[in-house]
């Protein structure tokens, strides 16, 4: 009678640990973090598609576009929702802090390479030092064409593409701002190989003294 006893309050237990299981579970392509759930598995929490992103949380295409909510970039700042979701930003404001910058073209972990260019790099703009390599993101050189990560940002070069142009030249040698300087050689002097005049003097830094 007592092994029967037993076994019965064993198999109770065990149909209610398969009914909770039941009722929290997540549809197919889902995942669930406690208050962190994302119910139709578009990369995106439900509150943040609730309250920033204002798509649906139960639909991952919510405008049936093609594209998942979490790859959409609705203010068009360079950073998809899911980017802007990790980051703390508004998806739907191309400047979230107001400070004229557009949030893609920010660098939150300020290692001298903006928000965008480091996720179209695949490094992780919330740490300095991706690969921890004891060398910051900006002063790495991922394509070795002997620019900086930081100069090919602001050349506007592929950071991965040591000839991002394909012309045969590598992106060094190439003189971006047209000012007669060399991408490379303004990397070494600290001029910017995106701007033909770095400080604004009216002079070209390639006729600077």
């Amino acid at each position: 009678m007592k092994k029967a006893s037993t076994f019965l309050s064993l198999r109770a237990g065990l149909t209610i640990a398969a009914l909770a299981g039941a009722l929290i579970a997540v549809p197919g392509g889902a995942s669930a973090t406690g208050d962190r759930l994302d119910r139709d598995g578009d990369g995106l929490r439900n509150r943040f598609e609730r309250l920033r992103s204002e798509t649906n949380p139960t639909d991952a295409d919510s405008d049936n576009d093609g594209i998942r909510d979490g790859a959409e970039n609705p203010d068009r700042d360079g950073l998809k929702n899911k980017v802007e979701q990790r980051l703390g930003l508004d998806p739907r404001d191309a400047d979230s802090d107001n400070d004229s910058e557009r949030d893609g073209d920010e660098d939150e972990d300020e290692d001298g390479v903006s928000n965008a260019t480091e996720v179209r790099s695949h490094l992780d703009p919330l740490d300095a030092d991706s690969d921890d390599d004891d060398v910051e993101d900006g002063d790495d050189d991922e394509d070795c064409d002997g620019l900086t990560n930081e100069a090919e940002d602001e050349a506007d070069t592929d950071l991965e593409d040591a000839d991002t142009d394909d012309d045969g030249t590598d992106d060094a040698d190439e003189d971006s701002d047209d000012d007669g300087v060399s991408n490379g050689d303004e990397d070494d002097e600290g001029t910017d190989p995106g701007d033909a005049d770095t400080d604004d003097d009216g002079e070209d830094d390639g006729e600077e003294d």
